[in-house]
């Protein structure tokens, strides 16, 4: 069709037209993908969910196809939302917004949103912006208002990402950071978190794509589970592990090296930290918590070279 040969009036009627269509099939699109949750058909196409279906099958962009499936479970929850998106009271991004603001509350009250509240929150957020469903929905809930992040793409394909976190959030993140300091030491918040990120997927793939041994045993697994030698099970036999409670009891209430020079002046680094022996093993001292501290790295080595007498105290 040739809109240029459109009079206004014709051409604003059949835009109309196609915006309602638009909404009619989108609300049946979100039917269509709901009954093929409920199937789980991507189990037969050779995905582990409908979110990778989507993206890899389909060819949705991560964002869309999550609003999507949003829309498409609450709408399996409130069949009558079919006829809200094709009349467009409801958008798909109010749909998204209603499905995070429910993991949230679950998250943050350990409690599910009954299907009544849903449907009463609906009928609050029709006809509403974004920004005006946002207010309306963290009023409703007790939950606080979500911030944007923004999100900019860059010529070299790199991203700038704008984020912004609670106090508490930035507490877990540095606290974070100074625990693996030793294996992220340029400090880049860049660098922390895809070292976690990476950290987790080898956690999640850890068996996939290992090396096969001749007889097709996996040979990480083979590596892992190999007998002590009679030197390894006498040291671990003479000094038990350290129980993992008590290291994160440590690091959590004392996260500063306890070191203090001789003018009495701590150290107070919080990086780099290690679990200490104020007695030390090998002459006696216990796991207990009263016998442990928190040492950085170059202290805890300096505290074991003046015990073996490798040099006099002298620092400053």
């Amino acid at each position: 069709m040739n809109f240029s040969t459109l009079s206004n009036a014709s051409l604003v009627s059949c835009f109309e037209n196609f915006v309602a269509s638009e909404r009619k099939i989108t609300a049946q699109v979100l039917d269509c993908i709901s009954e093929i949750d409920q199937r789980k058909i991507y189990f037969e196409k050779g995905h582990t969910s409908l979110f990778d279906y989507l993206v890899k099958d389909v060819g949705y962009s991560p964002g869309a196809a999550m609003r999507r499936i949003d829309g498409a479970r609450l709408i399996k929850e409130l069949p009558e939302l079919t006829q809200k998106f094709e009349e467009g009271s409801i958008t798909l991004s109010q749909a998204t917004q209603i499905q995070r603001a429910s993991r949230d509350f679950k998250k943050a009250k350990k409690e599910f949103i009954s299907t009544d509240q849903k449907r009463a929150l609906v009928l609050q957020i029709e006809n509403s912006s974004q920004k005006e469903t946002e207010q309306t929905l963290a009023v409703a809930l007790d939950l606080p208002v979500p911030s944007l992040q923004k999100e900019t793409l860059h010529r070299d394909q790199s991203v700038t990402l704008t984020i912004t976190f609670t106090a508490e959030q930035m507490q877990v993140l540095e606290q974070t950071q100074n625990m693996i300091a030793h294996s992220v030491t340029s400090h880049n918040w860049a660098d922390m978190l895809t070292y976690l990120a990476k950290k987790e997927i080898s956690r999640r793939t850890v068996t996939r794509g290992a090396p096969q041994g001749p007889t097709g045993l996996n040979l990480r697994e083979t590596t892992r589970t190999k007998p002590q030698t009679a030197v390894t099970a006498v040291k671990n036999q003479q000094r038990p592990a350290l129980p993992a409670k008590a290291r994160k009891t440590l690091l959590h209430e004392k996260a500063t090296c306890a070191h203090k020079n001789k003018n009495g002046r701590p150290c107070l680094n919080r990086r780099f930290l290690q679990i200490d022996h104020i007695k030390s093993w090998s002459r006696g001292g216990a796991h207990s918590l009263e016998n442990l501290q928190v040492l950085c790295g170059v202290h805890n080595r300096l505290k074991y070279d003046l015990e073996k007498g490798l040099f006099k105290r002298c620092e400053s």
